[in-house]
């Protein structure tokens, strides 16, 4: 806010755009500016007001979203013509990105301390990465791919619960609808908190959400993304979560010494054998939470834990709430 009466003029803001990319990752950032302008005083004491521009990362102009919509582009990176203020590259599926064009990093490289922000929505944090803007720093993205941008890029700090984070002046946000939460926040830095809360009001949003984005998804990947050896382990334990198990029990199953499977398994998977099995209960817990009426001892049991306690203790580690919050939650009563 301190900043906001220094920012004058217009303030272009840029959503770079790939081949299916999600339309919200696009609707929802450019929604948030859109309706800023509407509240901002008439004596216009902030002498600013946002302007949209979608920017295509490819030489083309027409862009194809992942639901066949067509997105014109005001410019592509060859042929940008204005400061550009704010810059939020958004999603796209991650086979998409194999096919980017290595211009796109040589732009993103080039631009970085020439313009006031730069961030990403959803699986845009890849793109940041590859260019190597985010080396060294806390990210966040869609919860169900932090575990393959922790496993690409091992320097990074994926920290999957925040919807958005701001590390060193670069902002990366959560799965789609957490671009929205990014916007109302850079609004917030730019305009203070009285504008932010009524463009939150305005489009019938938290100005803060709630809760954090991995509770969304599950901590165990989608089975299809997980190794041969993941999947014959999680096949394993899937019936056995309310048991002891010892590493030595998964290492004989697939017939490895405790010290090669140990090894393999956190080659393949990006997490330690113990860590895994402590996952596959977090979610089996959050699945009952959300389905059942049962009672937290009885879930505790059901998940391999003593007692309620140290429940408790699992969802406050990977979620930073408790299981009554989480339940609450899932049931629209928070």
């Amino acid at each position: 806010m301190e900043n906001a009466t220094k920012q004058t003029g217009i303030k272009n803001i840029a959503l770079l755009v790939l081949p299916q990319v999600q339309l919200l990752d696009i609707a929802g950032p450019c929604d948030v500016f859109t309706a800023a302008n509407l509240f901002l005083p008439d004596d216009d004491k902030f002498g600013l007001k946002y302007k949209i521009h979608l920017i295509s990362g490819t030489p083309d102009k027409i862009i194809y979203s992942s639901s066949g919509i067509p997105l014109p582009c005001n410019h592509t990176i060859y042929d940008i013509d204005f400061p550009i203020d704010t810059l939020l590259v958004a999603g796209t599926d991650l086979g998409t990105l194999d096919d980017i064009n290595p211009d796109l990093y040589s732009y993103l490289q080039s631009i970085l301390g020439k313009i006031r922000r730069l961030g990403s929505v959803c699986v845009g944090a890849f793109v940041l990465a590859k260019a190597g803007l985010l080396e060294g720093k806390q990210v966040t993205t869609h919860w169900k791919y932090a575990d393959i941008l922790q496993r690409t890029y091992p320097d990074l700090n994926v920290n999957v619960n925040p919807f958005f984070i701001k590390d060193q002046g670069i902002y990366t946000s959560g799965g789609v609808s957490s671009g929205i939460d990014l916007a109302l926040a850079l609004l917030e830095e730019d305009l203070g908190k009285p504008i932010a809360s009524e463009v939150a009001k305005h489009l019938v949003l938290h100005l803060k959400r709630q809760g954090v984005q991995s509770q969304f998804g599950n901590a165990i990947s989608d089975y299809e993304m997980l190794s041969p050896l993941t999947k014959q382990i999680r096949d394993l334990l899937k019936d056995k979560l309310s048991q002891s198990v010892s590493i030595e029990f998964m290492a004989e199953s697939v017939h490895m010494s405790v010290r090669n499977f140990s090894r393999v398994f956190l080659k393949e998977s990006g997490m330690t054998p113990g860590k895994f099995l402590e996952k596959m209960r977090l979610d089996q817990a959050k699945n009952m939470l959300e389905y059942t009426d049962m009672s937290m001892d009885m879930i505790a049991e059901k998940c391999g834990f003593s007692n309620a306690v140290s429940l408790r203790r699992l969802f406050l580690k990977y979620l930073s709430i408790s299981p009554s919050q989480y339940r609450k939650t899932c049931n629209g009563t928070v």
